[in-house]
């Protein structure tokens, strides 16, 4: 049964993917890229603060997993842009 921490996590986390999703598509600059980096942010800031300082959760190291996960994926979004950028025809 999950307990009311992750939870807590889970719905900050849905929450901030939701309201970054609308904001992006209200300010008409909604991209998958863009929307991964400001995802990738928001969870890596979100655990920070969500995780106790004192005491190390069991989840935590599952959570290191995914976030190893989410910032490889972030910089190779990144990686992808930046060779878009600077080589125009050489990805589609």
């Amino acid at each position: 049964m999950p307990t009311p921490r992750r939870l807590r996590f889970v719905r900050t986390q849905v929450a901030l993917l939701l309201g970054l999703l609308l904001a992006l598509a209200a300010v008409g600059a909604f991209s998958p890229g863009l929307f991964v980096l400001l995802g990738v942010i928001g969870f890596v800031t979100a655990i920070e603060l969500l995780t106790p300082a004192e005491v190390r959760p069991r989840w935590y190291g599952r959570v290191e997993v995914l976030v190893t996960l989410a910032l490889v994926t972030a910089a190779a979004v990144a990686g992808v842009r930046t060779v878009q950028l600077f080589e125009p025809g050489l990805l589609p």
